[in-house]
């Protein structure tokens, strides 16, 4: 994933419904298959944004689907208008056409935190983020089958840099507890899913993790180093000892559900016309992520990988 620093701006007060319906809005293509078949015995996808879209040829998604791919996370959104404009054209589209091929999607929202100390504005600003995924969604239609619960992407807490890019003011953990605290209340609400928390190391032992509202929340981490290929392998660990925040159980084990262990990924494997790609897989079994897509709950580290299911309506549908 790509961070800007650029100073966001407070948007209006949203006036998005917040219900989000849960049948399929059109046909699909051949059944996605949760096969556990990715790197280390588990079940792989992608993440993408803008960024795979440097060409005039479009991303390839039947052959995405042929490589492999059971689900991909899609930037549907940004802070920032201009980001924000081009992550909507490009999410409308992709999701469409990655569902088409039978995978699944999420749609995940990059936050610039608001330059600003005053805690209603913090909330409001939330609001207004929030709101606008949340209407984003419903001109498709709202969630389906093959819709992962919304993504909150954090990757800073700075609110205010210089002209060189030096950040000048970062929120205080309180603060950024504030306003994700807010923006995931308005998200579970409207889509009856626990959203998913995507974030490195240093804010996972920082703002994020001592946050015990985002428990329920479940965790995309980035991590790399790590060869994902390896049975049983794992995410980094703080240097030094045991990741200890809110996803970390009693014996040191980080209970992620997301892992994104490389940005290096070929592009062309998987129908992207050039460059790189974030690669991700997934902890649990093919019923963990059904139960994940259906309800927002994080898979419990140590699950068995099981025989990959076919999913349709009758056994996948809300």
């Amino acid at each position: 994933m790509k961070i800007s620093l650029l100073r966001p701006c407070l948007a209006a007060v949203a006036t998005a419904a917040i219900l989000i319906s849960s049948s399929p809005a059109y046909g699909y293509g051949p059944m996605n298959r949760l096969n556990p078949s990715g790197p280390g015995g588990r079940i792989f996808g992608l993440d993408i944004s803008r960024y795979q879209h440097g060409t005039s040829a479009p991303i390839d998604f039947a052959k995405m689907a042929r490589s492999g791919v059971s689900f991909i996370w899609i930037n549907g959104g940004n802070s920032i208008a201009k980001a924000d404009a081009q992550a909507a054209k490009f999410y409308l589209a992709d999701r469409v056409a990655a569902q088409g091929q039978g995978i699944y999607t999420g749609l995940y929202y990059f936050v610039h935190l608001p330059n600003t100390t005053s805690a209603s504005i913090i909330k409001r600003n939330a609001d207004d983020q929030a709101n606008k995924i949340i209407t984003r969604i419903n001109t498709q239609g709202g969630l389906n089958y093959l819709d992962l619960p919304v993504a909150l992407d954090i990757e800073t807490t700075c609110t205010r840099t210089s002209l060189f890019g030096i950040c000048r003011h970062h929120f205080s953990p309180a603060q950024t507890a504030l306003w994700v605290n807010e923006w995931q209340k308005v998200i579970l609400a409207a889509t009856h899913r626990n959203p998913v928390i995507y974030s490195f190391l240093s804010l996972l032992h920082g703002s994020l993790g001592t946050n015990h509202s985002l428990v329920l929340d479940p965790l995309w981490v980035s991590t790399a180093g790590i060869s994902a290929a390896k049975p049983n392998s794992q995410p980094a660990q703080r240097k030094g000892g045991c990741s200890s925040n809110i996803w970390t159980d009693e014996s040191c084990t980080m209970q992620w559900s997301f892992w994104q262990y490389s940005s290096g990924g070929n592009g062309r494997t998987y129908g992207i016309p050039s460059g790189q790609v974030d690669l991700d897989v997934f902890a649990g079994s093919a019923q963990d992520f059904i139960n994940l897509a259906q309800s927002g709950t994080g898979v419990p580290l140590g699950t068995p990988v099981i025989t990959a299911v076919e999913t349709n309506t009758a056994t996948a549908a809300h």
